[in-house]
């Protein structure tokens, strides 16, 4: 799936260096809000955050409180939650604390963060599985008993231990549609392009 590009919003924000929108592609929380929601939890926000939107199925990369980019994506096909082996995409305040992949080409497959060869693609009727592929960026829960360490009833709701990544994904006509075992999927070409533009430490709000 290709980046989509998008010109000035009339939602009280800008949108940079963009043409052709779409506002019903927009992340429907404000620029400004994620922020303003970041700084509550007591955390300082990063100059640039990334915005997973669940609802719309998009990444926005927010810098200096204005969307950069906005990128096709794909999340759990069970939901949103918190809890290990559900296999939902999980919600909360993140922060990537692990890039993996630099300069390895496009569909590169990884194997519990390992390099594993490289996928040559298939026709869809004989693609029988979505691999972990291209980049990864892995991510650490911040909010304690929320997506972070255990819950009030002790079970493990920590997505750094849950493996939750954003990657690519070798089955990108899925992308736009949850689809995914929790993590979040980008297409080849959108992943690297994040990967180049975000450094470890970088802000992630899934909502």
């Amino acid at each position: 799936m290709k980046m989509l590009s998008y010109s000035r919003m009339l939602l009280g924000f800008l949108v940079l260096g963009l043409s052709g929108c779409a506002t019903s592609a927009v992340p429907h929380v404000p620029p400004e809000k994620v922020r303003e929601h970041i700084s509550k939890l007591g955390i300082q926000p990063t100059p640039q955050i990334v915005v997973v939107d669940t609802k719309k199925q998009i990444l926005a990369l927010l810098e200096n409180n204005r969307i950069k980019n906005i990128y096709t994506i794909s999340t759990s096909k069970r939901g949103l939650g918190q809890r290990i082996n559900t296999f939902q995409t999980p919600q909360g305040l993140h922060r990537i604390n692990e890039k993996i992949g630099t300069g390895a080409e496009p569909y590169t497959i990884f194997h519990r963060r390992q390099y594993a060869g490289v996928w040559h693609k298939l026709p869809r009727h004989k693609h029988r599985k979505d691999y972990v592929s291209t980049r990864i960026l892995r991510l650490e829960g911040l909010q304690a008993g929320f997506n972070r360490g255990r819950d009030n009833r002790g079970r493990v709701v920590d997505s750094e231990a849950r493996g939750v990544y954003i990657h690519g994904t070798t089955m990108e006509w899925k992308l736009g549609y949850p689809s995914t075992k929790g993590c979040v999927h980008m297409s080849a070409r959108d992943v690297i392009h994040l990967f180049e533009q975000v450094p470890t430490g970088t802000l992630v709000w899934i909502n």
